[in-house]
């Protein structure tokens, strides 16, 4: 009798652990063919994006690779430089590259579990980290995780959840004693282009914008409203002053644009 229990428990581990491993590959399958490069034009909302993209200057001989974003050298950093990194997962290559090359303290923020459990093994003095999310008021935000894998986001919706502080620029600037921004990096899942749009209303002009503007939209009215808020910004942005340059992307294109903006 015991063996026969031993044996049937086997197989229902065996049985499980098939289960449980066509549902990871069937994933992970998912993820790459909605994510490969290779099947972009099938797809109408990533051919608009690269349409739209093609007439945004690339990066030059100016700017200086920084981990996996790029700077402007004709605006250089240092020790006194204000730095506000929003939107860290679980790298912070990027800010080691600047408390590194230019010795500032980087204010970073990201109020998912994951980069609170990552951050918390962090031993850089100059990082700031603060666990909470930054959006354009000051309230408690719904984040969800990708169903497919990703960055969680407060502009979708799955049943893996969870709530986060979140704060406007203009409050974390008071509370941080800053009365402007020299460095802004924002790679937050959709919450880029409100937040941008706030802090030029507040006349918020850091020196250097980094921001990725992330597309959740596929219906052809709302990609085009997406793509005219963008116009929008990047227009304002340049009556203030701003050069603007699209960087690069190796991977998983025409999802997003990833764009970097000079106050020259």
């Amino acid at each position: 009798m015991r063996n026969r229990l031993v044996n049937m428990r086997k197989n229902s581990q065996g049985e499980n652990l098939i289960k449980y491993g066509y549902k990871v590959l069937k994933r992970r399958f998912t993820k790459w063919i909605l994510h490969t490069d290779l099947f972009y034009v099938f797809s109408k909302p990533r051919r608009k994006t690269k349409a739209y993209i093609s007439d945004i200057p690339p990066i030059n001989r100016n700017h200086l690779q920084a981990a996996n974003y790029f700077i402007d050298t004709r605006m250089p950093l240092n020790d006194k430089s204000v730095v506000y990194s929003l939107g860290i997962s679980v790298d912070s290559s990027f800010d080691e590259f600047l408390t590194k090359n230019y010795g500032c303290e980087v204010y970073m923020y990201d109020p998912t579990p994951a980069s609170i459990e990552y951050m918390a093994k962090q031993k850089n003095e100059l990082f700031k980290f603060f666990p909470i999310a930054v959006w354009i008021e000051n309230t408690t935000l719904k984040f969800s995780t990708p169903s497919f894998g990703g960055s969680s986001s407060s502009f979708i919706e799955t049943n893996d959840f969870f709530y986060a502080e979140a704060r406007t620029i203009s409050k974390l600037m008071e509370d941080n004693g800053h009365s402007h921004i020299d460095l802004f990096k924002a790679d937050i899942e959709g919450a880029a282009l409100p937040i941008l749009l706030q802090m030029i209303e507040l006349d918020i002009i850091p020196r250097q914008l980094i921001v990725e503007f992330e597309r959740y939209e596929t219906e052809d009215s709302k990609i085009d409203e997406f793509f005219k808020k963008i116009t929008f910004v990047r227009n304002i942005l340049r009556e203030k002053g701003y050069e603007e340059f699209l960087l690069p992307r190796e991977k998983q294109k025409y999802f997003s644009l990833e764009m970097l903006f000079i106050k020259i």
